[in-house]
């Protein structure tokens, strides 16, 4: 009986797992893509809770719970009721890794910070707190707030990697009537924002180096996408709009 329980649990594991598989693999990439980050900020959650039981001042301890859980509400519900899934094939992708990059030097900025914050304390300005915390959450919800405004204009022709749709809208409304980019303005203000809730300008300073470059990257290769693709109508654009920052660049 115990072997014949044992072979019956072996087989209701495997099938859950084989389920799991199908089910991730059944995600798009969009959506495989929140989940990445979701499980990135989930584990970086449970270290910074495993620290925390080391007896941090609980100021520390309430900063990181509260950031955490404004992060992962942001991810996990926000941005999946936001996208819109497209309706049309992908016809070109130009991402270059270039997605990749920007993924892996932001979690590499975040993880600095959280460990500087927790229990390196190598630029860690403690004269500053709290008032750079409190900022630093006050620019992580603007940041929020400019992606939803992008991601509302763009609509179902948002892809995370670089790539048209086919019958692709150059979109010029909404967000993107003064810049190209206000998803990318978003994401640094989020970038910034990281640096200042953790008061870690270690990580601001790897963002500056790492981050910000990454940006720069993928917007070139973005620019020169929609370029070919849409021609003298994105070039109209260009010279009525800037890149990230209005009336400035």
């Amino acid at each position: 009986m115990l072997n014949i329980n044992f072979i019956t649990e072996e087989w209701t594991d495997k099938l859950m797992l084989t389920q799991i598989i199908n089910w991730i693999q059944s995600l798009n990439s969009r959506k495989r893509g929140v989940m990445a980050r979701m499980i990135i900020a989930v584990a970086i959650f449970v270290y910074v809770g495993y620290k925390a039981r080391e007896l941090l001042p609980a100021f520390d301890v309430n900063v990181m719970v509260s950031f955490f859980l404004l992060y992962l509400f942001w991810t996990t519900v926000a941005e999946t009721l936001i996208y819109k899934d497209p309706d049309e094939y992908v016809i070109e992708d130009d991402d270059q890794k270039s997605y990749i990059y920007l993924q892996l030097s932001f979690m590499f900025a975040l993880f600095f910070a959280t460990i500087d914050f927790v229990g390196l304390h190598i630029t860690r300005i403690r004269i500053l707190e709290p008032y750079v915390v409190y900022a630093g959450f006050g620019v992580f919800i603007v940041s929020c707030l400019v992606r939803w405004w992008g991601f509302n204009s763009l609509g179902k022709f948002f892809n995370p990697r670089v790539s048209v749709y086919q019958n692709h809208q150059l979109i010029t409304t909404g967000a993107y009537n003064h810049i190209r980019h206000p998803l990318y303005l978003g994401s640094l203000l989020s970038f910034l924002a990281i640096a200042m809730v953790f008061n870690s300008w270690g990580a601001l300073l790897l963002m500056i180096l790492i981050t910000v470059p990454a940006v720069i990257y993928r917007i070139n290769i973005e620019e020169e996408l929609l370029s070919r693709h849409f021609g003298n109508d994105f070039r109209e654009y260009v010279n009525k709009t800037k890149k990230l920052i209005p009336g400035i660049w």
